[in-house]
């Protein structure tokens, strides 16, 4: 089976395409195509997977995809299977029907639950006690087609989100290698999405935050520890601190406000307070972004 992989250049596309490459015939890389302001590629990691593998490189345009169709025929690249992992672009129909088994995707939440760009950040967001990774069939609806794989992660509280991120790309990759391997064995599982538990949110920058100043403490603590940003002081910066710890306790500050202590903040929740130690380093979530775009090179 002829696989056509994209990804972004993540470690979470990386790796999954790390996993397939031993059990199925990849005939090229996908990536999105480079910004002339860019100094770095942000997918530089995995297009030297790829040119390590002596795979083919095309560049995607999101704005032309009719420009990659000609590519693909132009370098007769006839893939049997579109195999996405963490791609930054909706394909079209006719891209979608350049394979003859159409494509599947690794996202990383339980779906139908999370549907969208930023699954992780959700996940956070909405308190959920689990999470996990889905592989599902490619429609032209975002992250409905029926389910191939899935499996579940129990989310443990305060679990920075870097540490997290990592667990789901190594078990995604493997999700991703096994439903490969099923596909090359000639199977074809469909377990339709339920609808009726669908969820859809939007980028992390284009979203409306929810108030939290209607959280409890252990939520509160819950968030800061992951590392996503969230907390900010009366001017509106971010606080840069170590999570120190929640304390359930009466007070008569009003909920969401922040003191500054001699060494960080403390923040208070409907119910007590959390305390934060300042550092004078970005937070997690920025850390992971950073990490998502850093290219890494191959050492040669």
């Amino acid at each position: 089976m002829r696989v056509l992989f994209f990804g972004s250049g993540s470690p979470a596309s990386v790796r999954a395409l790390q996993a397939i490459v031993p059990v199925t015939s990849v005939c090229a890389l996908v990536v999105p195509k480079r910004h002339r302001l860019w100094h770095r590629d942000p997918a530089a990691a995995l297009v030297d997977t790829a040119r390590a593998h002596s795979l083919p490189v095309l560049r995607f345009d999101a704005a032309n995809q009719q420009r990659f169709l000609d590519a693909l025929q132009r370098r007769r690249i006839a893939p049997d299977l579109i195999c996405i992992a963490t791609f930054p672009s909706i394909l079209r129909r006719d891209v979608l029907q350049s394979a003859r088994e159409g494509g599947i995707n690794l996202h990383a939440s339980l779906l139908p639950k999370h549907r969208g760009a930023d699954p992780l950040f959700w996940t956070y967001v909405n308190d959920d006690r689990v999470t996990g990774v889905t592989v599902h069939w490619l429609d032209e609806r975002v992250d409905a087609g029926d389910i191939i794989l899935q499996r579940q992660i129990p989310l443990a509280r305060g679990r920075p989100v870097l540490d997290l991120y990592d667990e789901l790309a190594s078990t995604g990759a493997s999700l991703l290698r096994e439903a490969v391997e099923r596909l090359e064995r000639g199977e074809r599982p469909r377990f339709p999405q339920d609808e009726s538990r669908a969820t859809w949110e939007p980028p992390q920058q284009r979203a409306t935050l929810p108030d939290m100043r209607d959280w409890p403490a252990e939520r509160v603590w819950h968030i800061a520890r992951a590392g996503l940003g969230l907390l900010h002081d009366g001017r509106g910066a971010p606080l840069h601190g170590s999570v120190r710890g929640y304390a359930v306790t009466p007070h008569a500050r009003p909920p969401g406000s922040i003191e500054e202590t001699s060494n960080g903040w403390r923040v208070f929740c409907v119910d007590g307070t959390v305390e934060l130690e300042r550092l004078p380093v970005p937070g997690l979530w920025d850390r992971l972004r950073r990490r998502i775009s850093r290219p890494r090179r191959s050492r040669r």
